[in-house]
């Protein structure tokens, strides 16, 4: 396995642009990068990254995102999304549905979307 789905590269650049002193570094790694394993998990999605040893590590919180959802055809209240960052580089992508909703019979290759972004109010 080794492409993005449109929705993960969409959603990727999305939380970059959430931390904009990182977008610059993050979309050079993403350049740089493969996808290892993709599971739909029946609640969204976990898509593991590669990223290639010359790509440069970036100083970044190891979770970015939270900002970035989606309107996802076959879902009533979508997707939202978070990046993790191991060492830094990008490691996992995860898509979460908002609602309990089942995505085990959405093709996550060929899903039909929106992205935009919401602030979501964090406790603590």
């Amino acid at each position: 396995m080794t492409g993005f789905t449109d929705l993960e590269v969409a959603a990727l650049r999305a939380i970059f642009l959430e931390t904009p002193e990182l977008a610059p570094a993050l979309e050079r790694q993403l350049e740089a990068s493969v996808v290892t394993e993709r599971e739909n998990s029946g609640g969204g999605f976990f898509t593991t990254i590669e990223v290639a040893d010359d790509a440069p590590a970036v100083n970044s919180p190891s979770v970015l995102g939270y900002d970035t959802q989606a309107r996802i055809g076959g879902l009533e209240h979508g997707f939202g999304f978070v990046l993790f960052i191991k060492g830094g580089r990008l490691h996992m992508l995860e898509g979460f549905a908002w609602a309990p909703e089942s995505t085990h019979d959405l093709d996550l290759t060929a899903l039909q979307f929106e992205i935009y972004n919401q602030p979501v109010q964090r406790l603590g």
